[in-house]
C-alpha cells in the first residue's frame, strides 16, 4: 500500500493544547488531551484517505489549527464514491468511540487509563456528531453538497451554501445564548464563510461545469505549488481565454495576479483583478490593494483599506492607507491610519511620517501637531 504523506502545522498542537488546557487546567492532562486529539483527528482523516486510495486517488493529509484536511489527487470520483470517501471520516471516528466503549467494559486498567478511554469516547462521539452537521466545510455539509450536485448538477452548490448558512447561524446563536462562546464563534465563522461562498457563487457560469476546465485548473494549481510559474502562467492564460467569465475564470485571474505581483508586475496584477473586484477572494483583494498603491490608484486603495486591514492586519496595509489618504489630502484619515501604525509598536513611525507621500499635507497645522506628538521634525 502506498504511503500517505502527512503534514502537521504547529498551529494544530497550539490549538489542541489550548483545548486540552481549557478542559483540564492541568499540565499533564493538557499533554494527554493533545495526544487524544492528535490520534482522533488523524484516525478520522485516515478514514477519508484510505477510502480515496481504494478508489484510485493519491491523498495527502494535513493537520491544521482546528482539525485536519485530506487532499485527494488523481482521477475525479463519481458522486457515490465521493460520498463514501467523505462519509468514511466520521465513520472511522465513530469506530474509535465504539472501540473505547468496548475496552471500558472490561474491569481492567488503572483509573488513569480508564479516564483516558472515557475522554477518547467523548471526543470521538462529540466530533462525529458535530462533523455530520450540514454545515460547510464540515463533512456533513460536504455530504449535502455531493447529494445535491448528484441530483441537480453543480449549480446546486448554492443551495448547499444556503443550508450551511442557516444551520451555522442558528447554532451560533444557540451556543451564544447558553454560554458556549468559543463554539458559537466557530459556527459564526462558518456562517460568514457560507455568505462569502454565496456571494462568489453569483459568478457561476456554464464554463464552471466543464470537467476539462476543472482538470486544467487543478493542473495549473499543481504547477504553482511546484514553483513552475512560467508554465503555470501559460496554461492559466489559455484557461482564462476559454472560460471568459465565472468562478474558474476568477480563480485563474487570482493565481495569475499573485504571480505577477510577486514578479513586481503590479500593473498586470491590477488589470487582472480590478474588473473582478466584486467576485475575488479577500486574499486577492489584498493583492489588488497593494498593486493599486504601486500604480498610484489611491482612491482604490482607500476603498479597499477597511476590508484588507481586516483580512491582513499588518503595518504595511495601514501605512499604505495612511499614505494614500495623504496623497489625496485627507489629513484626518491619514493621521488616523498613522495612529493605527503606531498601535503596532512601530519604532520608525517618525521616519514613515517624514516620507514624500505626506508632503501634500505636511504644511497642515494638524499634521505638524501630530508630528510633534510623535517626536518627528
Amino acid at each position: 500500500m502506498r504511503k500517505i504523506p502527512l503534514k502537521i502545522s504547529p498551529a494544530f498542537f497550539v490549538t489542541a493544547g489550548l483545548i486540552g488546557f481549557l478542559n483540564s487546567y492541568d499540565l499533564l492532562w493538557t499533554v494527554v488531551w493533545i495526544g487524544i486529539i492528535f490520534v482522533s483527528v488523524l484516525f478520522h482523516e485516515f478514514g477519508h484517505a484510505l477510502t480515496a486510495m481504494v478508489f484510485g486517488q493519491s491523498p495527502r493529509i494535513e493537520l491544521i489549527a482546528f482539525g485536519g484536511l485530506t487532499i485527494p489527487e488523481g482521477p475525479k470520483l463519481r458522486p457515490w464514491k465521493e460520498f463514501v470517501v467523505i462519509f468514511m471520516g466520521p465513520l472511522f471516528g465513530f469506530l474509535l468511540f465504539v472501540l473505547a466503549s468496548i475496552l471500558l467494559q472490561f474491569p481492567y486498567g488503572t483509573p488513569f487509563v480508564r479516564a483516558v478511554l472515557e475522554k477518547i469516547r467523548y471526543v470521538n462521539l462529540f466530533w462525529t456528531f458535530v462533523n455530520l452537521l450540514p454545515i460547510l466545510p464540515l463533512d456533513g455539509g460536504q455530504l449535502v453538497r455531493v447529494v445535491l450536485e448528484w441530483i441537480f448538477g453543480p449549480k446546486s452548490l448554492k443551495a448547499a451554501l444556503y443550508v450551511s448558512f442557516f444551520f451555522s447561524a442558528l447554532l451560533s446563536v444557540v451556543c451564544f445564548l447558553i454560554g458556549l462562546f468559543l463554539i458559537g464563534s466557530i459556527f459564526l465563522i462558518f456562517a460568514f464563510q457560507s455568505v462569502d461562498g454565496i456571494r462568489r457563487f453569483q459568478n457561476f457560469t456554464v464554463a464552471d461545469e466543464n470537467d476539462e476546465n476543472r482538470k486544467e485548473l487543478k493542473e495549473s494549481e499543481k504547477m504553482i505549488s511546484l514553483g513552475h510559474y512560467e508554465a503555470a502562467i501559460s496554461k492559466l492564460k489559455r484557461l482564462q481565454d476559454k472560460t471568459k467569465s465565472g468562478i474558474i475564470h476568477t480563480l485563474v485571474s487570482e493565481y495569475m495576479a499573485k504571480i505577477y505581483y510577486d514578479k513586481r508586475d503590479y500593473k498586470s496584477a491590477y488589470d487582472l483583478l480590478r474588473p473582478l473586484e466584486r467576485y475575488i477572494s479577500k486574499e486577492a483583494k489584498v493583492i489588488l490593494y497593494l498593486a493599486a498603491f504601486e500604480i498610484g490608484d489611491y482612491e482604490r486603495v482607500i476603498a479597499l483599506s477597511g476590508v484588507c486591514f481586516q483580512e491582513s492586519q499588518t503595518v504595511d496595509i495601514a501605512v499604505r492607507a495612511a499614505e494614500s489618504h495623504a496623497m489625496l489630502k485627507d489629513i484626518k484619515r491619514s493621521i488616523e491610519w498613522l495612529k493605527t501604525v503606531k498601535s503596532f509598536g512601530t519604532s520608525n513611525l517618525s521616519e514613515i511620517a517624514s516620507g514624500r507621500a505626506f508632503d501634500a499635507i505636511r504644511d497642515s497645522e494638524v499634521f505638524r501637531e501630530f508630528l510633534t506628538q510623535i517626536g518627528s521634525k
